[in-house]
């Protein structure tokens, strides 16, 4: 292995316009919630300035280029919070009056709770060395889809549009315990200004890395004639919130899976069948920012400032909101919108796992407001738009302990010298290097193609016969135990091709509606799922959600404009790389998921793609539990000389993975 040669650096002339600042976290009512703090170190030309919060260090390009080392290994950290009147059972309370409430061990970069945040410019190469120093995998691990190799990793940069391939933003690379890889990635000269992160992904051991923290925020700065340089953007300064939910059992420990699982999640407490059935009660759940529990964050009144607010969780919902003051939308997913968008006071913004979103936010009177996440029975749109407001629940598993709600997320206290700052009132320059608004409505797409988000099984809800989709039956038998690693599983996620309907049997079986689809439901990483996607076409996708859970719909490389939720149209599309797709909704009482009352959720969108994304890489729910059971599937963008060619694998997984130690 080649040995690391980092080295630990102070940060110094960090510009005034980028304060990085500790400002989220949150508190579990059936765990013990307290802040965890700490920051990662990388080698970097340059770092920034000691804060008097709690934050990850900051790492700039130099030159065209920033390079630093991130190094996996699994470390302990502090969990620390307010010091509370009555205080747990053998807590203490450091010199800084916060109250360490336990540990937490599990998977991270640099042994901290976060990755630090990086600044990069268009054009910038983004060289990072990555030393994976955790332990060996198993001797014995389950096979197929189910959750595996959990020491094994890799790197995405979600959102950037940059290459998949080689050693760029690859995510079918494995990186192997003891082994030292190098990631390059070039970013384009046109690419637009935002705010973008990174984070493992290694189909398997995804969800387990998350929840010990490994994840970090990526900032793409724009120049002259992007929104970065609007006078009242200018002037604001920019606060960063990296939301993370970090997950330990009641050992303090983030646990793996139940090797004995043989269903999804538990279908009751006491089952503690589910793949993280290690974390019912008596476990603990944290919502942190950048490590931290609830600080504390001053503004003056009429002050104006942008905060770069990031969902790193594993799989939660954030109902995000800011007592008495309205937010402006700035951004969704790293793109900016053509004019600022206003959320009433009390309204939230929604974020589903994987969503960035950039507000600018005005300070009212003087006094002390909470920065909150709202409960996910609160209704509200997952546009910012308003459009189809619902409750925003997101199964990840009956295995967590469910939180009480609202969660404080940061106290806002505006005191001090008034400055009546500006917001912006014109509109925004388009980001760069998308095509215009109009130019992705008007231009007629090359594919149309439905998607469909599906759960299928012989748990209660999806029981054989009538309460199951027509694809159930038959994708369920296809999956025997060997699948699985030996032992029965009773539920699928399934990410499909929905215009892949099936046949019925013949003769008729009430047990199997229909019977012999041709493409997989679950991820294979040797086939794409479709065959004919072409560099430079554009294309409309309709993604259906026939199940009663939110899920959130990611796509790597290429962003894509939504045009309707629900078959509503919005007022104004929206750029994302990110959106939840609504769950199924039904009138009255519940009824099966097959029942004529039911409303599939949808999102239409369309996309372009990029020359410089040809290649593979991957579409998904980024609720991270399900995505490695097997919600995900391959792409493919095919150079436009091989069109002809597009009915053969363009490549195999083989082809495109690159071991490390090289």
């Amino acid at each position: 292995m080649v040995g690391s040669n980092r080295k630990s650096t102070t940060v110094a002339g960090i510009s005034r316009a980028l304060v990085v600042l500790v400002i989220v976290g949150a508190a579990v009512a059936l765990s013990r919630t307290m802040m965890g703090c700490g920051s990662g170190e990388s080698s970097s030309a340059q770092t920034t300035e000691s804060s008097s919060f709690p934050q990850p260090p900051v790492l700039r390009s130099s030159h065209g280029v920033l390079s630093l080392t991130l190094r996996a290994k699994l470390a302990t950290n502090k969990i620390l919070g307010p010091a509370a009147p009555t205080m747990a059972p053998g807590a203490t309370s450091d010199a800084s009056n916060r109250m360490v409430v336990g540990t937490i061990t599990g998977p991270t970069y640099d042994g901290k709770l976060t990755g630090p945040t990086l600044i990069i410019d268009p054009g910038d190469t983004l060289k990072i060395k990555l030393i994976n120093d955790l332990p060996n995998n198993p001797p014995i691990t389950r096979t197929g889809m189910y959750p595996h190799e959990p020491y094994t990793t890799n790197l995405h940069t979600h959102g950037l549009e940059v290459s998949p391939e080689g050693t760029s933003d690859n995510v079918l690379r494995t990186m192997d315990p003891g082994t030292t890889n190098q990631v390059e990635i070039k970013i384009p000269t046109y690419h637009h200004a935002g705010t973008f992160w990174f984070h493992p992904h290694t189909h398997g051991s995804v969800t387990f890395q998350m929840m010990g923290g490994m994840a970090g925020m990526l900032i793409v700065r724009g120049g002259v004639g992007t929104v970065d340089e609007v006078k009242e953007v200018k002037a604001a300064k920019q606060i960063v919130m990296d939301f993370q939910v970090l997950h330990t059992t009641s050992a303090n420990q983030v646990a793996y899976v139940n090797p004995s699982a043989t269903q999804l999640g538990s279908s009751s407490p006491s089952a503690a069948d589910g793949v993280w059935s290690a974390y019912l009660p008596p476990s603990n759940t944290y919502f942190t920012t950048n490590g931290v529990l609830n600080p504390t964050l001053h503004m003056r009144p009429g002050e104006v400032q942008r905060w770069r607010m990031l969902n790193a969780g594993s799989g939660e919902t954030l109902l995000v909101a800011l007592q008495n003051h309205p937010l402006y939308v700035l951004m969704n997913d790293g793109i900016n919108v053509p004019n600022l968008l206003t959320l009433d006071a009390g309204t939230p913004y929604v974020m589903g796992a994987g969503q960035r979103a950039d507000l600018l936010v005005k300070a009212g009177p003087p006094g002390t407001y909470l920065l909150q996440c709202l409960s996910p029975t609160t209704s509200a749109s997952v546009s910012p738009q308003g459009i189809a407001p619902a409750p925003r629940s997101s199964h990840i598993s009956g295995d967590f302990p469910m939180p009480t709600y609202p969660i404080t997320l940061a106290t806002i206290v505006i005191d001090g010298k008034a400055e009546d700052m500006a917001l912006p009132t014109e509109n925004l320059p388009p980001p760069t290097g998308l095509p215009s608004i109009s130019t992705m409505v008007d231009t007629t797409p090359n594919a149309v193609r439905n998607i469909a988000f599906e759960l299928c099984g012989v748990m209660a809800g999806m029981a054989n016969p009538t309460s199951r989709l027509p694809s159930c039956g038959w994708f369920l038998n296809k999956y025997d135990s060997n699948y699985w690693g030996g032992i029965p599983f009773t539920s699928l996620n399934m990410f499909r091709d929905a215009d892949d309907t099936g046949v019925p049997n013949n003769p008729p079986n009430p047990n199997e509606p229909l019977i012999n689809f041709q493409k997989e439901g679950l991820f294979d990483d040797n086939v794409p799922l479709f065959d004919d996607m072409i560099v430079n076409n554009f294309e409309e996708w309709t993604i259906v959600n026939k199940s009663f859970s939110d899920h959130v719909f990611h796509i790597h490389q290429n962003p894509f404009l939504v045009t309707q939720i629900n078959g509503i149209a919005l007022p104004v599309p929206e750029w994302h790389d990110s959106i939840i797709v609504p769950a199924a909704t039904f009138p009255g009482s519940m009824v099966p998921i097959t029942d004529p009352s039911v409303t599939f959720g949808s999102i239409t969108f369309r996309t372009h793609f990029d020359p410089i994304t040809v290649g593979t890489f991957v579409t998904h729910c980024h609720v991270l539990q399900h995505e490695d059971i097997g919600m995900m599937q391959r792409v493919d963008i095919l150079p436009a000389p091989v069109a002809g060619a597009r009915h053969q694998k363009v490549a195999s997984m083989d082809q495109h993975r690159h071991s490390g130690g090289k």
